[in-house]
């Protein structure tokens, strides 16, 4: 056991690097630009240096050391039981623990066992290596997980021959309760150790395209890249909607981010990579919007039994902000806030928001949205849930200044259901724009169910679509039940969808499309 301390202790030292990939062989490790990894401590599993060759590999099957054999061992070292005849300048001599229950049920208790053995799970193996690694190496470290599925639609040739697809399926099932239980407790006892999942999983810290954009901009540290400030960002996407005739489509999180940091910072980065043009959050000063007696009501949150504490613990403060502002400039991607009460419009002007939102919320504070549309200089958005005709004259006779205004029809019914979107409206909305109000923008916030009513706002002319989104089910969270997920694709498939509404409008210039042929060709005489 020293020799095999001294050894990690020389590897930790050399390496220096505090960025660790972890090579797993499922599907989504080949979507990763892996040549681009040459800042990261590389750890293969089992054989995949057969994908990229790592720094360091574990496995203990006798079937996996004849690939790597026949492979040229391209691996610098290999933790692998003595048994097997590896090159003894790259051999790391470790004890085989058959898998067991108690490693199933307590795999903290096998991470934290002074004496280090291999396991049949061996990224169990390689996170204990990693414990021993961080603490030489004295360092904060990142361990981005690549390649780790635990599904698969076909055996492989190095499967087990007796094993069918169900089988491997269970047991990759088994291998993933494992490891995400792993996830959600490792920081409590390591740190300084940050365990990050690649891919589309409940679980996953960032996506493979996230992580694509990470590791090309680890290769260019040297020139830090200037990042766009939001109200350029928003021009950006203002010119690129004239210009293309598409339609801006917002992520609305409304308090879906539940106050959490890191998980405001997953939902920006989910809802860039879908496709979303901008982001949505709101403000209210909890204490002046809602009387005592609202704010003393019954409501189960995790942060207490009344309304007060969940919209207290649940409103984001101007630390979070910033960190929003930083992180939507990073993934270049512009957001804005719904203001529902003057102390909140005042708070943020220090972040010098291009564009405000007036939602319907406050439709009846007249006073109010006429005071805000006086002192604010820049864009609108105002939507027009449960308000009718009288409102939408009060709008366009104080709104419509030297500024674009984007009115949205909207329902405030949630759901709503299919009779009560009123997308027509949306169409009035636009006949406006046409023939009267040049800078009104017609839009549509959608409350229905699916992508079908954004999809028919879209023909019907709206020029922003605003869509809730949430990161999972939370149930005592407002609006949860009508948001799009931002897990496994469901909004990213809600942009496709909205974007293919788009192609299939095209413009409203009749011509003969290329795609357009006879089925007959006249014959000469009949033309």
């Amino acid at each position: 056991m020293d020799n095999f301390l001294s050894q990690v202790r020389n590897i930790a030292l050399k390496s220096g690097k505090s960025k660790i990939a972890i090579i797993g062989k499922g599907e989504s490790v080949h979507e990763i630009i892996l040549e681009k990894l040459n800042n990261f401590f590389i750890i293969n599993l089992n054989d995949s240096e057969r994908i990229i060759p790592g720094n360091v590999a574990f496995f203990y099957r006798i079937d996996f050391f004849n690939e790597i054999k026949k492979n040229g061992f391209k691996a610098d070292f290999y933790v692998a039981p003595d048994h097997l005849k590896i090159p003894d300048d790259q051999h790391l001599e470790a004890n085989y623990q058959p898998r067991s229950q108690d490693i199933v049920d307590q795999p903290f208790s096998y991470i934290q066992d002074t004496e280090f053995t291999l396991t049949d799970f061996t990224v169990l193996s390689a996170i204990k290596f990693l414990t021993i690694y961080q603490g030489f190496l004295n360092l904060p470290i990142e361990v981005y997980f690549l390649g780790f599925d635990f599904t698969s639609e076909k055996l492989k040739d190095d499967d087990y021959d007796m094993h069918d697809l169900e089988f491997k399926n269970a047991f990759l099932k088994t291998q993933e309760s494992v490891f995400s239980s792993v996830l959600r407790g490792f920081n409590k006892f390591y740190p300084d150790i940050n365990l990050i999942h690649v891919g589309n999983k409940n679980y996953s810290s960032i996506s493979v395209t996230g992580l694509n954009k990470i590791i090309g901009e680890f290769q260019f540290d040297h020139k830090p890249r200037l990042l766009a400030t939001n109200r350029e960002l928003y021009q950006q996407v203002l010119k690129r909607s004239q210009e293309s005739n598409q339609v801006i489509v917002v992520a609305e999180f409304t308090n879906n981010h539940i106050g959490d940091p890191q998980r405001l910072v997953k939902m920006i980065k989910l809802a860039k990579e879908a496709g979303a043009d901008m982001i949505k959050l709101q403000k209210r000063d909890v204490d002046s919007f809602y009387s005592e007696k609202e704010l003393s009501k019954p409501y189960d949150s995790p942060f207490g039994n009344t309304l007060r504490d969940y919209r207290t613990a649940v409103e984001l403060n101007e630390s979070l902000f910033e960190l929003v502002d930083e992180e939507c400039r990073r993934n270049e991607i512009p957001w804005f806030t719904s203001v529902l009460d003057w102390n909140s419009y005042e708070f943020m002007l220090q972040f010098d928001p291009p564009l405000i939102k007036l939602p319907s919320t406050i439709s009846n504070h007249r006073n109010y949205l006429l005071k805000v549309g006086s002192h604010f200089k820049g864009d609108l958005i105002i939507s027009t849930g449960f308000t009718d005709k009288d409102y939408e004259n009060f709008i366009l006779e104080n709104f419509l200044t030297d500024r674009n205004l984007f009115i949205l029809q909207c329902t405030s019914s949630y759901p709503t259901p299919p009779e009560a979107c009123q997308i027509a409206v949306v169409r009035h909305y636009d006949e406006l724009s046409q023939n009267q109000y040049s800078n009104l923008l017609p839009g549509y916030s959608s409350h229905d169910v699916g992508s079908l009513g954004c999809m028919l706002a879209v023909a019907a002319g709206a020029k922003m679509l605003e869509k809730h989104v949430k990161l999972g089910n939370l149930d005592w969270v407002h609006f949860d039940g009508v948001a799009i997920d931002l897990y496994n694709n469901e909004f990213k498939q809600f942009v496709h969808d909205v974007r293919k509404a788009e192609l299939m409008c095209g413009n409203k210039t009749k011509k003969i499309h290329t795609m357009e042929h006879h089925k007959y060709i006249p014959h000469k005489g009949n033309n």
